[in-house]
């Protein structure tokens, strides 16, 4: 298995990976994912996303999206909304590795079952796009 590509996100002018897929809850039989080509080994959601903490809510301001005529923007997965997109189908914990992998388990960075462990993980906890609480794990 390929080591998968993380989002990213911007917090405080900064950019970080994320090794969470907050757009992957968004989808459901209601409202599936997009018609994509064959995703690449290294990203098999095909989808690179782009998110931003602003003020205390998850926005997600771009993405890159392997769509049938090649890549897309945010218009082809909501075509009906501009700008940025604040995420309130979200909740759960956003996990954003901080040093030096100290462990990798199974497959390096695969979620939901294996995944790396680093020297500190930060976790921003996320109800309905509001950010709640934010906590430092140091790992050894």
């Amino acid at each position: 298995m390929t080591v998968q590509r993380g989002d990213k996100i911007i917090i405080d002018n900064r950019m970080y990976t994320l090794f969470s897929n907050p757009l992957e809850y968004y989808w459901s039989e209601d409202n599936p994912k997009p018609p994509m080509t064959w995703p690449t080994t290294s990203c098999y959601r095909g989808y690179i996303a782009k998110w931003e903490i602003i003020g205390n809510y998850l926005y997600l301001i771009d993405i890159i999206f392997r769509a049938p005529d090649g890549d897309a923007g945010l218009d082809y997965v909501f075509p009906d909304i501009q700008g940025k997109i604040k995420a309130e189908w979200y909740s759960g914990e956003l996990r954003i590795p901080l040093g030096e992998p100290v462990i990798c388990k199974d497959f390096p960075y695969y979620p939901p079952d294996a995944y790396i462990v680093t020297e500190i993980d930060w976790f921003i906890h996320v109800d309905k796009g509001r950010i709640i609480s934010h906590i430092y794990n140091a790992n050894s």
